[in-house]
Parts: C-alpha cells; sequence; structure tokens
C-alpha cells in the first residue's frame, strides 16, 4: 500500500535537490568563513580589475591633458590620491560583498535545516513502516546534511 506521505515528502526531497536546493548543497561543504572568504578574494579580484580598467579608460580620456601638463602635475600626489581611492572604495564594497554573503550563506542554512527536516521525517515513515533505514540511505543522510 502506499504511503501518501512519504511519497509527498519525497516529492519535495527531490524537487529541492534538483531545483534551489542544488546550491544549498553545494555550500553546505564549506563552513560559513571559508564559503564568505573564499568568496571575498573573488570580489577583491574582480574590484581590483574594475578599478584598473576605469582609471585606464580616464587616462585615455584625459590623455591630450595629461600629456601637456605632465610636468606640472605632482605625481606622488595623484598616486596617493588613486591609492586612497581605491582603498576606500575597496573598503566599502568589500563590506557590502561580505552581508551579502553571509546573508546569502544563512538564508541556505535555513533551506537546508528544512531538508533535513523532511529526511528525518521520511526516516522516520521508513522506521515505522518496519523497513528501517538501509546503511545506504542512512550514509546518503549524513552526506547531505552534514550530520
Amino acid at each position: 500500500m502506499l504511503n501518501e506521505e512519504k511519497i509527498r515528502l519525497m516529492t519535495k526531497a527531490a524537487a529541492f535537490e534538483s531545483g534551489e536546493g542544488k546550491k544549498a548543497l553545494e555550500m553546505n561543504r564549506f563552513y560559513k568563513g571559508d564559503y564568505i572568504s573564499l568568496h571575498l578574494i573573488g570580489a577583491w579580484f574582480s574590484y581590483t580589475v574594475a578599478f584598473c580598467l576605469c582609471v585606464s579608460l580616464w587616462a585615455f580620456y584625459k590623455m591630450e591633458y595629461l600629456m601637456t601638463n605632465l610636468h606640472k602635475m605632482d605625481l606622488a600626489a595623484m598616486g596617493k590620491g588613486l591609492a586612497l581611492l581605491y582603498l576606500s572604495l575597496l573598503g566599502v564594497y568589500l563590506i557590502i560583498q561580505y552581508l551579502t554573503y553571509h546573508n546569502r550563506y544563512q538564508e541556505n542554512r535555513k533551506k537546508l535545516a528544512a531538508y533535513n527536516h523532511i529526511l528525518k521525517r521520511i526516516s522516520d515513515i521508513y522506521q515505522s513502516e518496519g523497513g528501517g533505514t538501509t546503511a545506504e540511505g542512512a550514509e546518503r543522510h549524513e552526506n547531505l546534511t552534514g550530520n
């Protein structure tokens, strides 16, 4: 005889695994600090490339002015100004990225807690039916939830 609740829960679990839960299950491989650090390193790299491109575009746009007034400019002060601009904008950008990835991690942990609850209910149904959980099923549950 078919257990409708078990079928409904298994369908929910399969939909989670193939849909929105794919990213959450991949993220579950990382500790929170590692997950955020990895994305902050990528954000730092992309910000640096974007900043260099913007400065290069500005320099090409002002090339005539820069070439005619190069001997009058204080290049050390210009370099310090660019470094200060780079660092201040980088700080703001990394704070925003930190908050973004921290929130994503927390949201995915909540999704995984709900998924783990579904798996627990399926396991309870199997045990109440007398089928018990197989070693393979228990191992799959441990791999997916990290418990």
